[in-house]
């Protein structure tokens, strides 16, 4: 009996230190399976962009192994974003989750991006800057390339390259218009007299209502610019307002101000814009950069009857024309650095450039290489319109900084859809602007409401 006790002892023992050796092993699995599935994350090279989707993707990542084949085992994903709102969020959610991009990009009229210290500068062995100055248009270099210094030695170095580069330009409907119409802000402003006495049914142009004008915040800019070289929120002074204000209210023709607002009421109803009444020839001449093709393409515009000309200025040169890119950067915390800076010098080069921008035929390129042959590139196949329609040597081309890029589109555009629009307004606009950017990017009066 008492033998018998002592074997089950002994075999209770051995199955609780049987079972305890099962679960041990089972967790050591478990451990390593979540190992393996975290690395697997990291081995993964993201890309992330937004705004312009590539298609084929896979085709360019196909060809950049080709390019590099030892990194042809390596995971290369491209994620494009449907708006910079979209992908801002996304990225800080990314950046707290420790699943960030290895390489992104950022806008160059934000200067100081909450994504700036992310940032690693290109190595000048990969990218020399004097190299990249005489390459690239002149507003790159002093855009993107930054100084180092300390007691003995500077350094110049690369936060991101650029590959295309848009301005905005008008559309309009050649059966009403001309070039020589739009030489100018005067000559622009005659054909709109013109056009509203000959036409009294038809909208000359639509740069009011700002709600209904497709990205209606970079053509107010636009115009801030012409006034004494605006170039950010800071130089919004009271005269710069009251000058740009009056230039403003000169394309507010009363004789046709009734019959606009009733169609601006409609628009919001049916949650449209300005391109639907404009390939519905009721609208004649509507502004924006190159890649608005694509939305006048959808909504079946005449392909006889488009042409576009460079946005006006006060005179024929001499002003500053605001520009509208995005540049790749490297992330600090990229997973491979070597795939990272071998990405940035397949982007330096002609050909990578050149496959890039064969995606979006309605871009200008940023090298001064391939300007020759693109700009004489139609902007779209079923259109006449090419890229040297919307160049203009004589003006100079300039960023805008809004320091905080999505506060600021935002706002600009419910500001001017006001029934009452004044300098006074736009000034409190400005230091909301610079209160809150101060709060994001200094950590500056937290307490204070900036509305």
């Amino acid at each position: 009996m008492e033998l018998n006790k002592n074997k089950l002892i002994f075999w209770v023992i051995w199955s609780l230190i049987l079972l305890s050796f099962i679960f041990l092993l089972v967790t050591i699995t478990n451990k390593n399976n979540t190992v393996t599935k975290t690395w697997g994350s990291w081995n993964t090279f993201k890309i992330w962009t937004y705004g312009y989707p590539m298609e084929n993707s896979f085709q360019f990542v196909d060809d950049f192994k080709k390019a590099y084949p030892e990194h042809k085992n390596k995971e290369i994903i491209i994620e494009n974003f449907p708006s910079y709102e979209d992908y801002t969020y996304t990225m800080m959610a990314a950046i707290s989750s420790w699943k960030w991009p290895d390489i992104f990009i950022l806008n160059n009229n934000e200067k100081n991006s909450v994504f700036s210290n992310q940032i690693l500068a290109i190595d000048p062995a990969i990218v020399n800057p004097n190299d990249f100055r005489k390459r690239y248009k002149w507003f790159f270099s002093d855009d993107l390339i930054s100084t180092f210094s300390d007691d003995t030695w500077t350094k110049e170095y690369l936060i991101g390259l650029p590959v295309w580069y848009e301005t905005l330009w008008v559309f309009y409907n050649r059966r009403y218009a001309k070039n020589s119409d739009l030489k100018n802000l005067s000559s622009l402003n005659n054909i709109i007299s013109d056009l509203s006495t000959k036409y009294t049914d038809l909208i000359p142009i639509w740069i009011w209502n700002w709600s209904t004008v497709y990205k209606s915040e970079d053509i107010i800019t636009q115009f801030f610019m012409l006034e004494w070289w605006v170039a950010w929120v800071w130089n919004l002074n009271n005269n710069v307002l009251k000058a740009w204000l009056s230039s403003y209210l000169l394309y507010w023709d009363t004789t046709w101000y009734n019959w606009f607002n009733s169609r601006f009421q409609e628009l919001k109803n049916t949650k449209k814009d300005s391109i639907y009444l404009f390939s519905r020839w009721e609208v004649l001449m509507v502004v924006w950069y190159p890649s608005m093709i694509k939305n006048i393409k959808e909504s079946w515009f005449s392909k006889t009857m488009l042409q576009a000309t460079p946005f006006p200025h006060y005179f024929s040169g001499g002003w500053k024309t605001l520009a509208d890119y995005n540049y790749f950067t490297i992330n600090k915390d990229t997973s491979d650095i070597s795939l990272a800076e071998t990405f940035m010098s397949y982007l330096y080069s002609d050909a990578w450039a050149t496959a890039y921008l064969w995606y979006f035929p309605y871009q200008l390129p940023a090298l001064l290489s391939l300007e020759s042959d693109k700009l004489q590139q139609k902007i779209d196949p079923d259109y006449t319109v090419i890229l040297w329609d919307f160049y203009n040597e004589e003006y100079e081309i300039w960023s805008f900084d809004k320091w905080v890029k999505n506060i600021y589109d935002k706002n600009i555009s419910l500001l001017l859809d006001s029934t009452v629009v004044d300098e006074a307004m736009f000034a409190r606009f400005k230091e909301t602007i610079i209160c809150k950017a101060n709060k994001i990017l200094t950590f500056a009066n937290l307490g204070v409401n900036c509305d």
